[in-house]
């Protein structure tokens, strides 16, 4: 039973059979197969009544007293009746929240089914196999800078900077002879990605983790000016085994299968409907389209 669960050819059926039940519902209430009496029709039946016993006891921690489930009862045909209205009078229609909470109902309807039997290990090898640099300790560098203010230097802050690259390059010079003042320190070792992007920007942070060792390279802009920098060296990322972030892959892995379910029923429902794009509204609601507009004679 447990293998059966965890074939994918029934994961495919649940969720044609799921399709098909929403379908055949929207259909029944299009077309309007149920009679008014049906319509009418209120029913507390004893699923009902357990569904609001345990979620009472789930809140309050505590099983309902007499009062208690009448109270509930009466509050659940209050729900029933304005909800029932509201929607005959269609208050659902345009109503963002509305749309919003009815799709994230429909997603997680999906999900449950997707979810249905957990991943098996050849599943969760896989899917670390496949993403293992996801896992993977960030790389690491260490730098020398040094730093030219935008404030102090004005218009001539990329000549100062290519100037003084080239004399560092040369080797004739020291990175001291050069620079202005800066708040933070002129070398830093180990640091990820992360740390220099919360230090000096993400764009900073992304040149430093691609350029070579041991030369001068510049000028990098940052969020204080721009910089001349060395990288003194670098730390690759260690591979990672399996039995370290199990957890965080067998999280991911089920992350992504409700991702793949969710997709793959709205292209099914989607395939019910005729889509219809007005294109040219749709370019003409850019800002791009409006200066077109503005510049045409």
């Amino acid at each position: 039973m447990k293998r059966l669960l965890k074939e994918p050819l029934l994961h495919f059926l649940l969720l044609g059979a799921a399709i098909f039940a929403i379908h055949k519902w929207r259909e029944t209430r299009r077309t309007g197969e149920n009679d008014s009496a049906n319509t009418h029709l209120i029913t507390v039946n004893a699923a009902t009544v357990t569904r609001l016993k345990e979620g009472w006891t789930r809140q309050f921690q505590r099983a309902p007293d007499a009062d208690d489930m009448r109270g509930m009862v009466e509050a659940h045909i209050r729900e029933e009746v304005l909800c029932r209205e509201a929607l005959a009078i269609g208050l659902d229609r345009d109503d963002t929240i509305v749309r919003r909470r009815l799709a994230q109902k429909m997603e997680f309807l999906t999900q449950d089914i997707a979810t249905s039997a957990p991943p098996d290990e050849a599943s969760i090898n896989a899917f670390f196999k496949k993403n293992a640099g996801r896992y993977a300790p960030p790389a690491r560098v260490s730098f020398r800078h040094v730093y030219f203010s935008r404030e102090k230097r004005g218009e001539k802050l990329d000549a100062n900077a290519k100037e003084a690259l080239a004399a560092l390059q040369d080797g004739n010079a020291s990175d001291e002879d050069f620079g202005d003042a800066f708040l933070q320190p002129f070398e830093y070792s180990n640091q990820s990605e992360a740390d220099i992007a919360g230090i000096f920007g993400r764009e900073f942070a992304a040149a430093l983790m691609k350029s070579p060792e041991s030369t001068w390279l510049g000028p990098v802009a940052s969020t204080y000016g721009v910089h001349l920098v060395r990288i003194t060296g670098s730390h690759a990322s260690p591979p990672t085994e399996l039995g370290k972030v199990r957890e965080q892959v067998l999280r991911d892995l089920v992350d992504e299968r409700r991702r793949t379910a969710n997709e793959e029923v709205l292209q099914q429902m989607k395939k019910n409907y005729e889509i219809v794009i007005d294109d040219a509204a749709l370019r003409n609601a850019t800002p791009d389209a409006e200066k077109t507009a503005h510049a045409s004679p």
